[in-house]
């Protein structure tokens, strides 16, 4: 009479094969929640230099040439302009903590100049 089953061996195997994929998914899940939050901090930043440029776009050509403001969110923001040919070139940089240090991301626009 023969059993039907699995032999030790095939369990052995199985579990180690399954082991190994379970540690895989780990392993994944802490690089994955840096890049999860820093996304976020990337989102929040593009949304403060945005309504930066908003302000300065709303001025015009009339708004000063540099500045620097102090978001709410923790977001530092500073920016400058340069006019010519019709255009003001703006650039808003949005400095943020980012682990033990900072991080900084820059944004440019061009805002046409009524003549």
């Amino acid at each position: 009479m023969r059993v039907r089953g699995f032999t030790l061996i095939e369990l052995i195997v199985a579990v180690t094969v399954l082991a190994v994929g379970v540690l895989a998914v780990a392993a994944t899940a802490v690089p994955l929640g840096r890049l999860v939050r820093r996304g976020g901090a990337q989102g929040t930043s593009a949304a403060a230099a945005g309504a930066e440029i908003e302000v300065l776009r709303a001025a015009g050509c009339a708004a000063p040439v540099a500045g620097a403001a102090l978001n709410g969110g923790g977001y530092r923001l500073t920016w400058t302009s340069v006019s010519g040919g019709g255009l003001r070139r703006v650039t808003v940089v949005a400095t943020y903590a980012w682990g033990p240090g900072a991080h900084s991301d820059m944004y440019e626009t061009a805002v046409a100049c009524p003549r």
